[in-house]
């Protein structure tokens, strides 16, 4: 697998010495003002950020939660088992709350700055999960 990754860095390397960028210096203001006049907002940024990441959050989650619903109508007519096997030490329970708050405050964190990152509404989804 090693091979793999290292073929795969020296035909990025190569790509980025022979082929050259194709980026238009001069066209970045129009973008701007493009994207800017399609969000109907003043700010590009803004703009970028309603238009991108909030949407991909917000349908990262929806995923998610569906299924989540499909999981529970699939396993509805399971019954649970009859003996419950817990932590008795008291350790063993700190450490468990304690990895379900941290748990917790990560997805809140995520949910809050997910539209922000790629992938970041199923990350949150994830953590919360």
């Amino acid at each position: 697998m090693k091979w793999v990754y290292l073929a795969f860095g020296i035909s990025l390397f190569v790509k980025m010495l022979v082929f050259p960028n194709f980026a238009m210096e001069g066209e970045i203001g129009a973008i701007a003002e493009v994207v800017a006049a399609e969000a109907g907002v003043p700010n590009a940024v803004s703009g970028i950020i309603l238009r991108n990441r909030l949407y991909d959050t917000g349908f990262e989650v929806m995923v998610f939660t569906l299924a989540i619903m499909g999981v529970r109508f699939l396993l509805a007519d399971e019954h649970p088992s009859k003996e419950v096997k817990q932590f008795t030490d008291s350790p063993s329970i700190v450490l468990a709350r304690l990895g379900a708050t941290i748990a917790a405050l990560i997805g809140i964190e995520l949910a809050i700055r997910g539209h922000l990152s790629p992938g970041g509404g199923f990350a949150a989804g994830v953590a919360g999960g």
